[in-house]
């Protein structure tokens, strides 16, 4: 395809968008501008990850990987300082978006309102980041912009004017969402603020993009609005058809409002085709579908992030554009296609470290897809924040927490702290679910029962564990958890019921909503877990004993789960599992049927007729179930294994193998899959070299496969660990100007390193030097530090409290370098950082924790040294910024030339001090943590 590098790519994505909705929409000719975009382009489903959570799904579409490959897990992430939780960031990410590699080629890019974004890259080209369109205050108040929000910074100003706040819209705004605005009491019905905060929200990405796509070069654009997500969690609930449980009155005034949603962004879809031009190829995607029919649920799970309940497994897909086929339909596509799809289009090579592929299928030539190993491997500036910046928030938690178990860091209030432990908690629930979703159940199941351990309460932990065992074959250990969670249940109820009466006597006649906000948690909490849901426990109950071969008590308890819910797809769907086993095809291909009629989307329950199909030796129609479901679900390896079973079958030995091919791709852990294609090369294509290949595979998958059941959840964090680089092993080095002679009464001599690095030493050569420590001496010398730590207990509320330095100036203190950066700017200091191996210093660490008895990092020596060697790069950069002098002094200095390293402090601190009484301080038998090579 000639000109192909030329392209102008807008990529638009809807959150939630779903052609459910569109699609009447379109034949109602209430979406002109969709619609003309769907007739000369292609168009399909987009299937979605599980968990169907924002954060994690478009960072997934922006770097065509999935979660545990790029690093964000949730909706928050604790602070790296350890002082409580944050909305998520970028800086978690741990591999190259998209728009990164286009920087990398010199492509101008814009990426607007992008999530997560914050804090806006320094890309080549905008990037307004996520945060830029949140409301804050009325609008005769400040709106000021935050930090952080916008690259270049140039065009920040004129960004700030193009905001919409929700009091500048009028009722031409409003009245198509809610035409009976008078008939709504705004003193105590509140939806109308929600529904105007949606609509300004979305107006200003809309302003933002247009004006950066007009006034700023470029050659991709990527925009973001979550607005159709929105108006979908606020008021999909009074979406036609009214369901029984929705009142009357609300249905009439609201059940406008997510149509008319859509038809907003249609017409902002016509402003940015126009500003783009015809020649620009665009896409449109959603993470995401939205449930709009009888399977909207009618309560959400009282969890966190348990809206996602509403959220439909898949999304919108849309391409045009030159050289795009026209009014054509696209199965099989993955939201972690999309990266892939844009590089190919730009004619750049896709990474093979990328969980998706290219949807070449989409071209009317297919191009030459070509690949390299890894885009994270390419050396050059990518518009990216400085490494530095960039840290894993749960490993920096774990780090945090290690010197907290040093006694470096006090420990943060119960309240911050409980919510640190929670965010920690929900992310690594999410990646635990992640790594379900791609069948790797042995790395889930390690972070499931870790997580169960400490949250024995939280029933959902236990559910998916029993689920990733009976995965694994492992039933009788799948019996004992699920009968733990039964019998912690009934015990919960017990309690709860009383204390729930008692509770609902207390308040009377008030209703819910007069309730105030901790009252309503309480009796939710009650209400939690006083319910008895025999749907739940029958269906549990049917599951387990499936998985134990006890076919026929399994099925009494699925049936009676019917009973409970008959409006269950993924119930019949069980059903059918266990008419499989049982080898009774056709009550199964029935079952099946009825999941399907409930959600003719049902992704299983296409696979699982396949699978009844092949039993009935019907391999046309397997072969056609197989691709519905991959068509749904493109990212399965088990339905790909069924297709080749199937075309296996029908003598179309080619097709089977590259079937096969796809499955141990998206699984490399696939025996069964490796051992066909060693079966088919062998009988049917004559090919002895490759089929030895492939049983040589088979035997690795299953050598992993046990391998990974004796992992430990340290061992599973997505990404890899530090690379054992030594710092500061010797000399030493001033790394700002010390310009002239100082009164060091006037200044703080400060003393820093990360624990263990031999900071007291340090300190002690000052002592013996003549400049007086600040010091209480609440902590004295032990074992570990037989001459003292030199430590003040104020020191370790550095981060809330500041006013004390005043009292040390004049004294030489003791400073751990993660605490550097809340040394106010301007302090007059001069600062000895002291480096050490790192390898010393964490093996220190260790034995020093062993000793006191208490937890430290739950992370591998490796991950802990590369978030310590992150934390002394963010405190040199915290430092050269702030033009602090600085002296870099090597450890090992200290130990074999200590007179070298006094002669070293000294001068850098004006003279005046004792040099020989510095170095006799030094005992090199302290030395005990050394790394021999």
């Amino acid at each position: 395809m000639t000109g192909i590098t030329n392209r102008k790519i807008l990529l638009i994505g809807w959150d939630a968008a779903d052609w459910k909705i569109i699609h009447p929409l379109l034949d109602a000719g209430k979406m002109p501008n969709l619609e003309a975009l769907v007739n000369r382009g292609v168009m399909g489903n987009l299937s979605t990850l599980y968990p169907e959570l924002s954060p994690m799904l478009w960072t997934s579409i922006a770097t065509g990987k999935r979660p545990f490959n790029h690093g964000i897990h949730g909706f928050t992430e604790p602070d790296p300082d350890g002082r409580g939780v944050r909305p998520v960031t970028n800086l978690s990410r741990t591999t190259k978006a998209l728009w990164n590699i286009l920087s990398q080629n010199n492509i101008k890019c814009n990426v607007i309102g992008w999530w997560p974004s914050h804090p806006a890259e320094p890309i080549n080209g905008v990037m307004v980041s996520n945060h830029y369109q949140r409301i804050a205050g009325k609008i005769d108040e400040l709106w000021p912009m935050m930090k952080g929000v916008v690259h270049p910074v140039r065009i920040t100003d004129n960004l700030a004017r193009l905001r919409v706040h929700p009091q500048q819209l009028d009722g031409g705004h409003i009245q198509p969402f809610v035409p009976d605005i008078s008939g709504i009491d705004q003193e105590k019905d509140h939806r109308l603020e929600t529904l105007a905060k949606i609509i300004s929200e979305t107006l200003t990405i809309r302003n933002a993009a247009l004006a950066i796509m007009h006034h700023e070069p470029w050659r991709f654009t990527g925009v973001y609005f979550d607005g159709i997500d929105h108006f979908g969690h606020a008021f999909m609930r009074y979406n036609p058809p009214r369901q029984p449980w929705v009142d009357e009155k609300d249905f009439e005034t609201y059940s406008h409002v997510v149509e008319s949603g859509y038809i907003l962004h249609d017409i902002i879809l016509g402003a940015l085709l126009e500003e783009a031009g015809k020649d620009t190829t665009v896409i449109i995607v959603s993470d995401h579908g939205f449930h709009s029919d009888h399977l909207r649920p009618r309560h959400i799970p009282h969890e966190p992030a348990g809206p996602a309940a509403q959220h439909r497994p898949y999304g919108i897909f849309i391409m045009a554009g030159p050289g795009i086929k026209q009014d054509e339909l696209i199965h099989g596509a993955s939201l972690l296609d999309i990266c892939p799809t844009v590089l190919t289009l730009l004619g750049l090579p896709v990474g093979q470290d990328m969980d998706g592929k290219p949807l070449v299928q989409a071209f009317e030539t297919p191009p030459a897809v070509s690949a390299i190993p890894s885009w994270d491997a390419v050396p050059g500036e990518a518009g990216m924040h400085d490494p530095a910046k960039r840290i894993d928030p749960v490993e920096a938690q774990e780090a945090i927490q290690q010197l907290v178990a040093l006694g470096y860091i006090e420990k943060p209030p119960e309240n911050k702290q409980q919510a640190i432990d929670q965010c920690v908690r929900e992310l690594n629930y999410n990646l635990a679910r992640a790594y379900m979703e791609a069948s790797r159940h042995a790395e889930a199941a390690a972070l499931l029962e870790e997580l169960l351990a400490q949250w024995p309460d939280q029933y959902r932990f236990g559910i998916h564990l029993v689920s990733c065992l009976q995965a694994l074959d492992r039933p009788a250990e799948a019996r004992r958890v699920l009968e733990a969670l039964l019998a912690r249940k009934q015990k919960n109820a017990l309690e709860a019921l009383p204390k729930l009466k008692e509770l609902r006597e207390k308040h009377g006649d008030k209703t819910f909503e007069d309730m105030t906000e901790k009252e309503r948690q309480e009796i939710q909490a009650l209400q939690t877990a006083a319910a008895q849901n025999p749907y739940a426990m029958e269906y549990l109950m049917g599951r387990l004993l499936f998985s134990e071969g006890r076919l026929k008590e399994a099925l009494d308890h699925l049936l009676n789960a019917a009973k409970a819910d008959a409006g269950q797809p993924g119930l019949y769907a069980q059903i059918g599992e266990v008419y499989l086993r049982q080898r009774r095809f056709f009550d199964a291909n029935e079952n099946f049927g009825k999941a399907l009629e409930l959600d003719p989307d049902h992704a299983p329950s296409h696979l699982g007729r396949c699978r009844s199909l092949l039993g009935l030796k019907s391999n046309f129609e397997a072969v056609d179930e197989a691709l519905e479901s991959i068509g749904l679900n493109y990212h399965s390896p088990v339905s790909h294994f069924l297709l080749a079973v199937a075309l296996h079958r029908l003598g179309r030995l080619e097709e089977a193998i590259k079937a096969l091919q796809v499955a141990v791709q998206q699984n490399p852990n696939f025996p069964a899959a490796y051992r066909r294609m060693a079966f088919i090369y062998r009988r049917g294509l004559k090919d002895p070299d490759k089929a030895a290949e492939c049983r040589r595979l088979a035997t690795g998958a299953v050598q992993r496969i046990r391998q990974a059941g004796r992992l430990t959840p340290a061992d599973l964090r997505p990404h890899p660990g530090a690379s054992g680089e030594e710092q500061g092993a010797t000399g030493g080095g001033i790394s700002s100007p010390v310009e002239g002679p100082v009164d060091r009464r006037d200044i703080i001599t400060i003393v820093s390193g990360l624990p263990r690095s031999g900071t007291s030493m340090l300190m002690q050569m000052l002592a013996a030097g003549g400049l007086a420590p600040y010091a209480d001496g609440e902590r004295t010398a032990d074992e570990d530090n037989p001459k003292g730590y030199f430590e003040h207990e104020k020191v370790k509320a550095l981060a809330r409290d500041t006013t004390w330095l005043v009292e040390a100036r004049g004294f030489c203190v003791k400073i751990v370098s993660p605490l550097l950066k809340f040394l106010p700017p301007g302090l007059a200091c001069r600062v000895i950082f002291i480096d050490r191996n790192l390898d010393e210093v964490v093996r220190s660490q260790r034995v020093m924790i062993e000793r006191r008895g208490t937890v430290g990092a739950k992370l591998t020596d490796d991950r802990l040294k590369e978030n310590f060697k992150k934390q002394g790069e963010t405190a040199k950069i915290y430092l050269a910024r702030n033009h602090m002098p600085v002296l870099y002094l090597g450890y090992d200095l200290c130990i074999t030339d200590p007179a070298g390293a006094a002669r070293q402090v000294n001068a850098f601190l004006g003279g005046g001090l004792d040099e020989a009484a510095m170095a006799a301080a030094v005992d090199a038998g302290l030395k005990r943590q050394k790394i021999t090579v």
